[in-house]
């Protein structure tokens, strides 16, 4: 067996891979083997690979790596709702735990249903509606519901406020979910949203939302810092995320 080791510089402006329900971005390296002898023979072997970009350094992004997930909201005076986490930047393939919080206002209300989900909103910018705007697209991506009783009703008064540890799978990148990104083709971006069902004192059921922005990053952006990464100018500095190892995840996400 022989060894032909070889590189080449990645293009430091290569839009990085795409998933989404617009269209798909994606790369692959071929390997290409001539050989003479009995004829002329060609063997041929792909890779599909990922290429990453971690998020410009800027002003959300530098506050999401930094600040703790925090969102806080009342309802009509009667309800309030509150979001806490451990931080408002979340890699793919991470469990998220959110501790949410259901405060009574008033009297004479219960709590039938509590549930926290993660939605994907997408926008693509290179397309055009027949409106003549951009088409976009929102989709659950996980979700987690619990429905509170006591002990001799199907819900729960809400006498005092209650606390309630909720967790969601973010699932993985490519496959079920996609990194936070905006670029001249496609704007991606996520939203974490607690839901409340309330029933007043006059029995009328209630829906209540409260959404905070949360961003979804590759690993490497939460341990390096920013001076340390690539940019789209400097090619020159890229540098492997990912082995071969991936390559069979990659496949499964082109099988789909």
């Amino acid at each position: 067996m022989r060894e032909l080791p070889f590189s080449f510089a990645i293009p430091g402006n290569l839009h990085e891979s795409v998933y989404t329900a617009f269209g798909n971005i994606g790369y692959e390296i071929k390997a290409t083997i001539r050989s003479c002898g009995f004829g002329i023979n060609n063997w041929v072997q792909s890779l599909r690979i990922p290429v990453l970009r971690v998020p410009e350094e800027n002003i959300l992004t530098a506050l999401a790596l930094s600040e703790a997930l925090r969102a806080q909201a009342d309802w009509l005076g009667a309800v309030e709702l509150q979001m806490l986490g451990d931080s408002a930047a979340v890699p793919d393939e991470f469990k998220l735990c959110v501790r949410s919080i259901i405060r009574p206002l008033q009297k004479g209300q219960t709590l039938v249903e509590v549930g926290l989900r993660l939605v994907e909103n997408t926008r693509c910018k290179s397309a055009m509606s027949r409106f003549g705007d951009s088409p976009n697209s929102s989709n659950v991506l996980c979700q987690s519901q619990i429905k509170p009783r006591d002990e001799f009703w199907h819900s729960l008064s809400l006498q005092h406020e209650h606390c309630f540890d909720l967790e969601l799978d973010i699932p993985a990148a490519f496959r079920g979910v996609q990194y936070d990104m905006d670029t001249a083709r496609v704007h991606v971006s996520h939203e974490l949203v607690l839901t409340a069902t309330v029933v007043d004192n006059k029995q009328v059921a209630h829906y209540l939302r409260l959404a905070v922005p949360i961003q979804i990053v590759p690993k490497i952006a939460l341990e390096t810092s920013f001076a340390e990464l690539p940019t789209y100018g400097k090619s020159f500095s890229d540098r492997l995320l990912l082995d071969s190892s991936y390559a069979d995840t990659w496949a499964e996400v082109e099988d789909e």
